[in-house]
């Protein structure tokens, strides 16, 4: 099973070795990815015919595993398929792997190659997960789907929680820019009064605009150590306030309502721009 440390992915400024490391992840993806890919075009007929569908995630973060997250149970209910999910995936981490697959209860792992999105169609679909519930021909309402039952945290009851966490695509979306520090700190004094902080116990965070939040506005802080803490904790609290990350992701998968602070308007943003969540532009 592919897994890539968490420690490579928020090295400073994009530098060498992350490029380094960033190049090994593509040489390696491209050796596990099937040599002759299967278009987004013939893919629901494949799986119609074969009656299975193994999904070969290309991406390790927990956003891009949870894209996929609400095919394998609406396949099997509403067309009697069944879902196989390749370990040949890239996992950020093996607690992804276990969060979103591990409690699923219609998929089964298998050590084949699988579909990954391949000749994406035109679609007007504003998320991924919406395009291949459409693309396989599968009534939904394009959110991810998760089978962890959150708890609440007495901590963060109806709190407001500030969590500035993001992983390596950060630098696209401007999360690594000193002005987006201060934009960001700025938008949390207007708006975010009386939060918690959330941390992670993970090195996969934005430490430096953690460390200016904490200096600046010297809050009750609340570390998360798993993913089912930190579905525990958006659960818990009454606003949320997030970067484009995984928590925006979970969030979507929970059907709560977060804030999402952009900052520039890549194309990555929209394919987990989710409709439970409110879109807020510091530009």
């Amino acid at each position: 099973m592919p897994i890539i440390d968490e420690n490579w992915k928020m090295k400073r400024r994009y530098n060498w070795y992350l490029k380094i490391l960033r190049k090994c992840h593509k040489v390696r993806l491209r050796m596990l990815l099937l040599s002759n890919p299967i278009s987004d075009s013939e893919i629901g007929q494949k799986i119609y015919n074969e009656k299975q569908f193994i999904i070969q995630v290309a991406f390790g973060g927990l956003g891009d595993h949870l894209i996929y997250s609400s095919l394998p149970e609406l396949l099997w209910k509403q067309k009697g398929i069944k879902t196989f999910i390749s370990n040949k995936s890239i996992f950020r981490s093996k607690a992804i792997r276990d969060f979103i697959w591990g409690l699923n209860p219609y998929v089964t792992f298998t050590n084949e190659k699988g579909w990954y999105s391949y000749k994406a169609l035109k679609h007007n679909f504003p998320t991924l997960d919406g395009y291949f519930q459409n693309l396989l021909g599968l009534q939904a309402d394009g959110l991810p789907k998760i089978y962890y039952k959150p708890n609440m945290i007495k901590q963060l009851r109806g709190r407001v929680i500030v969590d500035p966490s993001c992983g390596v695509t950060g630098k696209a979306n401007g999360y690594f820019e000193p002005d987006f520090y201060k934009r960001f700190i700025q938008y949390i004094k207007d708006n975010g009064k009386n939060f918690v902080l959330i941390t992670h116990l993970h090195s996969g965070t934005k430490k430096e605009l953690q460390e200016m939040i904490i200096k600046e506005f010297q809050p009750d802080c609340f570390q998360v150590k798993t993913i089912q803490q930190l579905a525990d904790a958006l659960f818990s609290a009454k606003e949320r306030y997030l970067l484009h990350s995984g928590a925006a992701s979970l969030s979507a998968a929970l059907k709560l309502e977060s804030n999402i602070v952009n900052y520039i308007k890549p194309s990555t943003y929209y394919s987990f721009r989710y409709a439970t969540n409110r879109h807020i532009h510091l530009l």
